[in-house]
């Protein structure tokens, strides 16, 4: 009865592992590189490979029409890419 309470034991924190592990990746930052725009009621990120809406930011405003760059989370949110902004910064070459 001891091994068999252990396998259960050993099972759940596996599991656990596996979980705890599989959620690490789930929010992995993005650095991506692209001009902020207006776009309706939306600010956006327009990038070498997409537009992003920004969410989060409140410096998105000041920052329309300059190069930045953005470090947040990317999601798939009703057909859009949405970046949860971390951080921006201003890209000056």
């Amino acid at each position: 009865m001891k091994t068999f309470k252990k396998k259960i034991v050993s099972g759940i924190v596996a599991a656990m592992f596996m979980v705890v592990a599989t959620a690490g990746l789930a929010v992995a930052e993005d650095s991506i590189t692209g001009t902020i725009a207006e776009k309706g009621e939306f600010h956006v990120l327009d990038a070498a490979d997409g537009s992003y809406v920004l969410e989060g930011s409140d410096m998105a405003t000041e920052m329309v029409g300059k190069k930045v760059k953005v470090t947040g989370t990317v999601a798939e949110k009703e057909n859009m890419r949405v970046i949860n902004v971390i951080s921006m910064e201003e890209v000056t070459e």
